[in-house]
């Protein structure tokens, strides 16, 4: 169908869909996009077809219209479509967004560290936003996902790390440079430790690596009700100590309160934005959706799997606990014939070197003690197998199709 957008008006297009600009100019999360005959005049990157959108089930993008707009779109619901008159980005989001453009053009020693939090949707939206407009001004970063749960670098139960080169419109446009593997999508228990000295670690390194860089966004996940919520969030920003914190602020959620004025005591140079209004536009997903995208992106990756055989030998099989005495994240060894008892069949992996550097993630299928092997589900080549000396255990029990099979509990 074609639909036409006046200038100043959003369209809210939810997947799957696709896009195409015809005429006019429309701004999707800060990104700039031309119709195909004026793509060199606005923001290209390296992707074919400028002024095409995919837009993946249960994702939703706001397509704002600069100037009036026609499109050619393809959905399978016209219920999909929902016509703004405004911007969905609020006045607050720019205000903030040239705030913080204003501090990353100072002369300053280290990259700014900016953290977003919130309980409700709009964290990951606001991320993009944030990213596109400062590459648009030239500026060089890195974007760090801690979501366990909805990973858009990787794949749920890792944390990823990767450099920002173009515009960030979906997962296709960000690319994982550190992942490290944590094996489960919630962070509970020792989770909310381990994630958070592992976001630490991963953004020194990268700081070190990476001596041009202007910033690092840091993106969460929404779990922040409860008092483990809270001692999630709080050791998590005293851990990860960011610069700049955003929150999706809710007079109603008195954790959310707690945190934000943790977060400002522990260091009172701190920048501490709150966003109060309440935005009607963002695409709240439903706990449905979220196990489908979940699937997903566990289907996507095991296509290329295939069942591997790898003798015992000398590899370890571990589980990573946390160290209260020394903060510190720890490496416990488990015991092959307790682990035989428990249900471990279908538990994700993490395969690691003898230095616990992530070769690859897997299935575990089975452990034959007797006949000193391993059967497992990955797409390791030789070499790799070859590296293998620890098997980090996760808590997550999956089939090869990334459907849901239980948990492993150790």
């Amino acid at each position: 169908m074609i639909k036409n957008i006046d200038k100043g008006n959003t369209l809210l297009v939810k997947g799957p869909a696709r896009i195409t600009l015809l005429e006019g100019k429309l701004d999707v999360f800060g990104k700039l996009v031309l119709p195909e005959e004026k793509v060199s005049e606005g923001d290209t990157s390296n992707n074919e077809d400028q002024n095409v959108l995919i837009i993946p089930s249960a994702q939703c993008y706001p397509l704002f219209a600069h100037e009036k707009a026609k499109l050619e779109v393809y959905t399978n619901s016209e219920q999909n479509l929902k016509l703004v008159e405004e911007n969905s980005i609020s006045t607050s989001w720019v205000n903030i967004k040239n705030e913080i453009l204003e501090e990353l053009k100072k002369e300053k020693e280290a990259p700014l560290k900016i953290m977003v939090i919130g309980f409700s949707s709009g964290k990951t939206t606001l991320i993009k936003y944030l990213a596109n407009s400062f590459i648009k001004e030239g500026l060089k970063g890195g974007y760090l996902d801690s979501d366990l749960g909805q990973q858009i670098i990787y794949i749920p139960t890792t944390i990823n790390l990767g450099t920002i080169k173009e515009y960030i419109i979906s997962s296709k446009n960000i690319h994982s440079e550190n992942t490290v593997f944590i094996g489960a999508t919630y962070p509970k228990g020792d989770y909310k430790f381990i994630v958070s000295l592992s976001c630490r670690k991963m953004i020194d390194d990268y700081i070190a690596e990476n001596k041009d860089i202007d910033f690092i966004l840091i993106d969460t996940d929404g779990w922040i009700k409860t008092e483990a919520g809270i001692v999630y969030k709080n050791f998590f920003i005293k851990t990860v100590d960011p610069d700049i914190l955003i929150a999706f602020h809710d007079e109603s959620i008195e954790e959310l309160k707690n945190i934000e004025k943790t977060a400002s005591d522990i260091r009172k140079n701190r920048k501490i934005y709150l966003i109060k209004e309440i935005n009607n536009y963002f695409y709240e997903r439903d706990k449905d959706e979220r196990r489908f995208l979940r699937q997903s992106q566990f289907s996507k990756k095991f296509e290329d799997f295939r069942k591997i055989s790898i003798p015992l030998n000398d590899i370890q099989f571990i589980k990573t606990d946390y160290n209260k005495d020394l903060n510190d994240i720890v490496e416990t060894e488990i015991n092959l014939n307790d682990l035989v008892h428990l249900p471990y069949h279908y538990v994700i992996i993490g395969l690691l070197t003898e230095n616990s550097e992530l070769i690859e993630i897997g299935l575990l299928f089975t452990i034959n003690i007797e006949k000193n092997y391993i059967l497992l589900y990955s797409d390791l080549t030789y070499k790799e197998q070859l590296k293998i000396k620890k098997i980090l255990l996760g808590s997550l029990r999956l089939s090869t199709k990334g459907n849901h099979q239980g948990y492993l509990y150790l």
